[in-house]
């Protein structure tokens, strides 16, 4: 991304998170319900549509649909590229310590338990891929693919836990943040198998980044925290290390 496009990024990312912060804090009666015009619930949509819309905007010189594979070496590039490879290493341990405390709190709950190794695994696998990007080794595909399984398991877990809640408000960023991510992993996927798009790709992994990171801010458990910044930081790692301009 551009710098103007990162300094934006930041902008939307440090609003949102503070929005989100203050309704979690301030937003909800006693009861529970969420208070009726209050503010921070009303700009955080507003904000996350206009981060949205100019992530998009500013995507559209990139190239488009390509159909050749074996691209995730060429068009993201980790060695030399210490500040990616470091926010790579840091969100695989941070998602590996969320996906572990997740599944130490699970008590013996299948429900909770299958979801919370899928992430370990995914995390490791994250950090091979670092590592075998860094090398500028072949990596293996399918550590491509358990991250996407274990985020489309995420995402039914986490809309089948808020499903009962009647106040949409207290989950939905949360949801939003896994789907993202889902289709974020599906993309940068199909720069290994083919398909690659980097002008959806970059508009969708800022995107998840800036909604983990807003999920994160939520203050929830410890799990979470570190589960939703340590995807936001995976994310931002292929951002940093992304080369589009590469033929090779």
């Amino acid at each position: 991304m551009k710098k103007t496009t990162w300094l934006m990024w930041i902008l939307f990312t440090a609003v949102s998170m503070g929005l989100r912060l203050w309704q979690t804090l301030a937003g909800y009666e006693d009861s529970g319900l969420a208070k009726a015009d209050f503010l921070p619930g009303i700009l955080l949509p507003a904000v996350l549509l206009a981060a949205t819309v100019f992530l998009a905007l500013s995507a559209r010189g990139l190239p488009n649909r390509r159909t050749e594979g074996q691209r995730l070496g060429v068009d993201f590039r980790f060695a030399d590229n210490m500040p990616a490879v470091f926010c790579a290493v840091t969100g695989s341990f941070l998602v590996m310590l969320g996906g572990g405390l997740f599944a130490v709190s699970a008590a013996g709950s299948l429900m909770r338990l299958l979801p919370a190794l899928l992430v370990v695994l995914s995390g490791g696998c994250a950090l091979y891929m670092a590592f075998a990007l860094y090398r500028e080794n072949d990596p293996q595909g399918l550590a491509l693919l358990v991250p996407i399984c274990a985020l489309i398991v995420l995402l039914v877990y986490v809309y089948r836990t808020n499903a009962s809640d009647p106040v949409l408000m207290r989950s939905y960023i949360e949801t939003l943040a896994v789907a993202a991510l889902t289709a974020s992993t599906t993309l940068r996927a199909a720069f290994y198998y083919g398909g690659s798009n980097p002008r959806r790709y970059v508009p969708v992994s800022a995107l998840s980044a800036l909604l983990s990171l807003t999920a994160a801010a939520e203050g929830g458990s410890l799990a979470y925290a570190a589960l939703f910044v340590g995807y936001a930081a995976i994310e931002l790692s292929y951002l940093a290390a992304a080369n589009f301009s590469t033929q090779g």
